[in-house]
């Protein structure tokens, strides 16, 4: 038995498929000549029921697409992302014996050691930040508390960087001494995009 209906023919089709005397009796009540537009189309294949309609019908096996926005979108990118925190880990450590190196500018020695911590502190948070990423499963949100654990380090790595570049660039090497500061800048933003970070 097949059946089309409109808006209006609901209750009755419910009440039809509700009592199988009555399915009959209703079927010439239900039926038109042509199906109604946007209506529905219920078959009787075994006992199941179909659904048709003219655009999707949202029922429990319906496979749905999710776009993620944070996260990594497939494995591949989880990897590149994890190396290029190590490379930013190594950038800093480097970054960091630059620092220590300087001479002459206007920044005394306990400036110099504070900015030496700060860098060390981000190296630290950032194999944080790669540990967590470890563990995410790929085409999957993180929960907040995951974002929050990967993404503070990065805007850490952000924050430092800045600090360099405005305590330094007044000194006479800074371009020649501080030169994977640009590197470290485009390593950062590359990990924010395998992340899916702005």
């Amino acid at each position: 038995m097949t059946v089309h209906w409109g808006h209006s023919n609901i209750i009755i089709l419910f009440a039809a498929l509700n009592n199988p005397i009555q399915k009959f009796k209703s079927k010439a009540i239900l039926m038109s000549d042509k199906p109604s537009k946007g209506g529905f189309n219920i078959g009787n294949v075994g006992g199941n029921v179909s659904i048709q309609a003219g655009g999707d019908v949202v029922a429990g096996d319906k496979t749905t697409t999710t776009t993620i926005i944070t996260g990594f979108k497939q494995e591949q990118d989880k990897q590149e992302f994890i190396q290029q925190i190590e490379e930013l880990r190594q950038q800093l450590r480097h970054l960091k014996s630059e620092i220590e190196e300087s001479k002459g500018g206007s920044l005394d020695e306990d400036e110099k050691d504070s900015l030496v911590m700060e860098v060390m502190q981000h190296i630290k948070a950032l194999k944080t930040a790669s540990e967590e990423a470890e563990q995410l499963p790929p085409q999957q949100e993180p929960s907040q508390e995951k974002r929050d654990a990967i993404e503070a380090p990065l805007n850490g790595v952000n924050q430092i960087i800045s600090k360099i570049s405005t305590v330094f660039e007044k000194t006479a090497d800074f371009g020649g001494k501080f030169k994977n500061v640009a590197y470290i800048t485009s390593l950062l933003l590359s990990a924010r995009h395998l992340f899916g970070l702005p």
